[in-house]
């Protein structure tokens, strides 16, 4: 894993295949330096500062001396600043790192107990106070960092049961104040806190999930979902089973409670696909079995009768970098909590010695709908299903679009995703059927929580903000031999003003930091920035693309099949 620092205002971090971390000597380097930037730069600042105004009372009997002096100070204190903004930069680092990869040494949680260390509170007072006003306060941090210590002890011998039964005083405590942290991570990013830490909500959430997952009934009803699809690893911290349970559960109730009041869409019978041509597809799910033929007739009718008309294809020329891919995506304008949008590309390469190749990039969009149970199926029922590793509308939608563009098996193909499209981009590269079909050679996602079902043997290409949450979703950091995981730091990141979302999460903003990345790797001999263009490089010789060649995009509409 490199650091690599190109701009200012910008930095980068690459990890690539397979590399450790010692998150225990990251923890301790970062402590050190907190507490002598804390005992050394404030008291400098403090005595120039009193040096300064000395001399601005001075300067009324001897100016030109003064000047002289206040000259001096003052280049002083632009210098201290300047080394502040540097070792402030270094401690990011060592803290992003030491968070994301906190489970990677036994022990490493406890230094939640230090306040200064990358995994205690920091010495600010919004930090401090935020540390002392959680549940337990201050004086239960040491019983915390000792349970969650004996926690990830358990978890690696497999004996999940172990922290209740050594500290059974503690086990409700831990739980309450892991979701209290979750919580209060997840306020500060809803608030536009960009500047909040991302691999911080993925530490917390990741937490809490255990806590979750070692509850002997929870796992339980966690084992009993193996037969509904939800694939998962119970001795994680990964969210999975837990929202594999949600995925089952909510939407179930969600249709309940509209159909009481009277509103909403209800069960879902499967999904309708429209491209462009006008041509309509259908897939009908297991519950279609359950009604009488006449009534999905009718249902599927109407779905079909309510979908908006397709884009029309579009076409440009030469090689689409992963910066233009996630550009294509945030170009997609036709979904919302009614309908949704997947884009397809094909790509066509005349080579010098004339013969012709074909590849595919498959667009496809994040989150149109935070509620449950849309008829647009790009909505929080899909989020829930993907990151359990569950089947789900949006991927029968994605897999009959595919049949429409008339991809054959031998020829290559990429999943490109923003956020929710992220996840199902690696869950189609890693399904094995869908293997069986297409020939995937590359994964493309931008703020996608892809950690639990990224695939083992494609090359995934990962881009992350550092105070985005939502690639933490999973509780887990996105690696693997085959992944590329590129994390920004951006200081001057700012919201575009037609983008609901905060900042950190923006597909136009992961557009330019995506570019300005890739425009510096090719310019750098970096290691890092050149993992990153290495990795850039075998997805353009996979798919085969040049500056010859021409591509055009196919836009498909998606409707779920419901009773209204």
């Amino acid at each position: 894993m490199v650091t690599v620092v190109f701009d200012p205002k910008r930095h980068v971090s690459v990890s690539s295949g397979s590399f450790s971390v010692d998150v225990n000597e990251l923890c301790a380097t970062h402590t050190l330096v907190t507490y002598e930037e804390t005992l050394s730069i404030g008291p400098a600042r403090l005595a120039l500062n009193a040096a300064l105004a000395e001399v601005d009372l001075a300067s009324i009997f001897a100016p030109e001396t003064a000047a002289g002096l206040i000259g001096a100070i003052s280049a002083a204190l632009s210098a201290l600043d300047a080394l502040q903004s540097s070792v402030d930069d270094l401690r990011w680092k060592m803290q992003d790192a030491a968070l994301t990869y906190a489970d990677a040494n036994a022990a490493a949680s406890l230094w939640e107990a230090v306040p200064g260390s990358p995994l205690g509170a920091q010495l600010s007072w919004r930090s401090l106070g935020a540390f002392a006003l959680c549940p337990g306060g201050a004086l239960a941090t040491g019983g915390v960092a000792l349970y969650h210590g004996v926690q990830d002890a358990s978890v690696r011998s497999g004996a999940y049961w172990l922290p209740d039964l050594l500290m059974p005083n503690m086990t409700n405590l831990v739980r309450t104040r892991d979701l209290w942290n979750t919580a209060i991570d997840g306020v500060s990013f809803a608030l536009h806190g960009d500047e909040e830490s991302g691999a911080l909500f993925q530490r917390d959430l990741g937490r809490f999930a255990l806590d979750v997952n070692s509850l002997p009934a929870f796992r339980g009803v966690a084992q009993s979902l193996a037969g509904q699809g939800v694939s998962q690893d119970l001795n994680s911290t990964s969210t999975q089973p837990a929202s594999g349970i949600a995925a089952l559960a909510a939407p179930w109730a969600a249709a309940a409670l509209y159909n009481r009041m009277g509103r909403g869409h209800g069960a879902s019978y499967g999904v309708a696909v429209r491209g462009a041509d006008g041509n309509a597809r259908v897939h009908h799910s297991e519950a279609a079995a359950r009604i009488p033929s006449g009534a999905l007739d009718a249902r599927t009718q109407a779905a079909l009768a309510a979908m908006p008309d397709a884009a029309p294809d579009s076409h440009y020329e030469g090689v689409a970098t992963s910066a233009d891919t996630i550009e294509h995506i945030v170009d997609m304008h036709g979904g919302d909590a009614d309908n949704g949008e997947i884009a397809i590309e094909e790509h066509v390469t005349v080579g010098e010695d004339g013969a012709t190749t074909r590849s595919w990039t498959v667009d496809i969009r994040g989150t149109q709908s935070f509620a449950i149970g849309q008829s647009g199926p790009q909505d929080m029922t899909t989020n829930l299903q993907g990151v359990a590793g569950m089947a789900s509308d949006q991927l029968d939608a994605i897999m009959e679009a595919m049949d429409a563009a008339g991809i054959p098996p031998e020829e290559a193909v990429e999943f490109a995703g923003h956020s929710q499209g992220g996840i199902m981009a690696a869950q189609l590269a890693a399904d094995p059927a869908v293997r069986a079909r297409y020939n995937v050679v590359s994964v493309v996602t931008a703020g996608s929580p892809t950690a639990t079902v990224a695939p083992s043997d494609v090359p995934v290409l990962s881009y992350e903000n550092s105070g985005d949450i939502v690639p933490g979703l999973d509780g887990n950091a996105t690696r693997g031999d085959n992944v590329t995981t590129v994390r920004f730091h951006d200081y001057e990141a700012t919201a575009h003003p037609e983008d609901p979302v905060p900042s950190s999460h923006s597909a136009p903003l992961y557009v330019d930091e995506i570019r300005s990345t890739l425009d510096a790797a090719r310019a750098s001999s970096d290691p890092g920035l050149s993992a990153l263009a290495a990795a850039e490089a075998r997805r353009t010789q996979a798919l085969g693309l040049t500056q010859n060649t021409q591509t055009t995009i196919h836009h498909y509409q998606t409707r779920r099949i419901t009773q209204g």
